[in-house]
This record gives C-alpha cells, sequence and structure tokens, in this order.
C-alpha cells in the first residue's frame, strides 16, 4: 500500500464497510489509461463515497449508465465553453489541455478533482482542481490520497477547494455510497454524530 493510502486507512474512519472490486484491466482498456497504484489503493480498502458528505470519490465502470457517479473525463460541451478554461497560473493553459483530464472526485461546492493523464506513468501526474469560488483550475503536484490526506490536516497554504469543512478536521469519515443508500433507505441519518 502507498504511503498516503496507508495514512488515510488510518486517519480517515469507515463508517460500516467499504472497498470496491475493480476489474482493472477492463477499466483500463475503456479508459486508454493505468490508473495510479495509490487510487487502487484506495478504492480497495473505501470504495466510491464520500469524506463528510462534502467530497465524492468515484470509482471507473465499463457501465455507461448516465445516472451513475463515475470516474470520467469532461464532457465535450464542458470542454468547449472558453471559461472551462481559466487557469490559476496562466502558463498552465499552455501545458495542459482539458481534454487530458480525468475526473475522479467532485465537492459539495461543485468543485472538480481530477488527474491531469500526462503521457509520463500514472503515478507521476499532476492534479487539476477546478475550484468554483475562484473559477479557475489549480495543478497540484501530488496524488491523490496525498491530496486527502494534506486537505484533511490542513496542510496547504490555501485551501484548494470552495470549503474548509473539511481542512483540519479531527475525526474525518468516509462513508461508502452503498451503505449511504441502504442506510437512508431504512430512515436513518448516516452523518449524524455517533
Amino acid at each position: 500500500m502507498t504511503d498516503y493510502a496507508a495514512q488515510l486507512s488510518e486517519s480517515l474512519r469507515l463508517l460500516g464497510s467499504g472497498g470496491d472490486e475493480v476489474d482493472w484491466k477492463a477499466v483500463e482498456i475503456k479508459y486508454g489509461v493505468r490508473f495510479p497504484k495509490d487510487y487502487i489503493d484506495f478504492v480497495a480498502n473505501f470504495g466510491e463515497g464520500s469524506i463528510e458528505e462534502t467530497l465524492w470519490v468515484t470509482i471507473p465502470t465499463v457501465n455507461t449508465d448516465p445516472m451513475k457517479r463515475r470516474v470520467d473525463r469532461l464532457p465535450e460541451e464542458v470542454i468547449d465553453f472558453p471559461e472551462a478554461n481559466e487557469w490559476a497560473d496562466p502558463s498552465d493553459e499552455q501545458k495542459y489541455r482539458l481534454e487530458d483530464l480525468l475526473i475522479w472526485g467532485e465537492t459539495i461546492e461543485a468543485d472538480v478533482l481530477a488527474w491531469i493523464t500526462t503521457p509520463s506513468a500514472p503515478e507521476k501526474w499532476p492534479l487539476a482542481v477546478f475550484s468554483r469560488s475562484a473559477a479557475t483550475w489549480s495543478v497540484l503536484d501530488c496524488s491523490m490520497t496525498e491530496f486527502l490526506a494534506r486537505l484533511l490536516r490542513a496542510e496547504f497554504d490555501h485551501c484548494p477547494i470552495s470549503t474548509k469543512i473539511l481542512s483540519g478536521l479531527t475525526d474525518p469519515r468516509f462513508l461508502h455510497s452503498t451503505e449511504e443508500t441502504r442506510l437512508k433507505d431504512l430512515g436513518i441519518n448516516p452523518w449524524s454524530r455517533d
């Protein structure tokens, strides 16, 4: 297990069961990329779900159901929208293309969390974070699990997402999407503090 994935396993409290089995060979063929090892570890331990009902992590799937959240590219209509290509560092617009973004998460504030799928090994992919409040993409040189660990420990100079709810949280919780649905169907609020 990668270092930051292991740190999250220790610090991010899993509510109920977690983890997803993914046919990584099948999704690699469908997406045309190999996924980062730390993300594969995260999916095995936590799976698809949310941290404090604020930040959602998705998984790749060969299913194309438009009603199901999943890892995906930006839709063409978003790529064609000029305002979607605003970068916090203007030089990043010359380095990165929106077509190369692979979205793995989102926040309650409509922020977008993605890898920039450069030709390098997946473990070296930078992250792109679209902050809706700033209306720009920022590039972070870290893995997905490093991003989550540092976000929860408030280790960024400036919070990279539009909400600070998760920043410095002392007891962060993760709830798998299937478990959340099951509890809600029973009339239980899964996010009430225990």
